[in-house]
């Protein structure tokens, strides 16, 4: 599942190969991590602390993306691949989705200057397993690169706040503009941020711990949002809410 610094956000796709994570691997067998960004001083600075972090680890150094691309497709057998948000043709071009389908069984993971929403959003819509500030502490780099071998996804707490908060206001208001005899209109707006996650297919204890409520509180939104829609299970809640209106996410397919 997607996790953040501090807890879980949503199920993330298996690899394709098993990974372990850097603390539980066997120092016979290191992991080889490729790093594309164009300034040395930072590469230098993350060759020392991922050595101090997780020794054994062969770090590949690269200082832009055609570099980078270039030593992926020469040399094989990378665990994970790190780019930096700046570089040319990964802000700007399709740079991250090309990495991505190179090899889907090696994660892609994106360091940036800043923890930007709309970045962070456009970066995972492409296939990234995770999004790292540059200015994260030696303790959440060492749990986020864990958390990504392990067939993960992690994101920083704050920024999913914000990508979370931007998306509710704009579902209100498309479903404050619903009739109002329309069964959405009859849901809280706690019960509305129960009923996003279910359709984005979290669990009760994903639920909780997103919306930092109880596992039986979420249990009981659920169970309520289940009668007002006439649904008998989650699955179906999901498929009502889509034909009475529930707004669709920006990328979704139309019908």
């Amino acid at each position: 599942m997607a996790q953040t610094d501090e807890g879980g956000l949503r199920p993330a796709a298996p690899l394709a190969r098993d990974h372990v994570p850097f603390a539980d691997s066997d120092p016979a067998e290191a992991l080889r991590v490729l790093i594309g960004d164009n300034q040395t001083l930072f590469r230098a600075g993350f060759r020392r602390l991922v050595s101090e972090l997780f020794p054994g680890t062969s770090l590949v150094e690269t200082g832009s993306t055609a570099e980078a691309w270039k030593v992926l497709n020469k040399q094989d057998g990378f665990d994970l691949v790190l780019l930096d948000m700046a570089m040319p043709g990964i802000h700007d071009g399709p740079g991250i989705r090309r990495f991505v389908e190179k090899d889907p069984s090696v994660p892609v993971v994106v360091l940036a200057a800043y923890a930007r929403p709309e970045e962070i959003a456009m970066c995972m819509e492409r296939g990234a397993r995770g999004y790292i500030p540059k200015t994260v502490s030696e303790d959440v780099l060492r749990h986020a690169l864990a958390l990504v071998l392990a067939g993960e996804i992690y994101l920083p707490r704050s920024a999913v706040r914000q990508i979370l908060s931007a998306t509710s206001d704009r579902e209100n208001s498309t479903l404050d503009s619903l009739s109002e005899t329309n069964p959405l209109r009859e849901l809280t707006p706690r019960q509305r941020s129960t009923l996003s996650l279910i359709i984005d297919g979290r669990s009760n204890k994903e639920i909780a711990r997103s919306l930092n409520l109880l596992e039986s509180t979420v249990k009981a939104h659920v169970k309520v949002i289940l009668r007002k829609l006439s649904a008998s299970n989650r699955t179906q809640a999901a498929l009502i809410a889509a034909d009475l209106g529930w707004p669709r996410r920006s990328g979704s397919p139309s019908s």
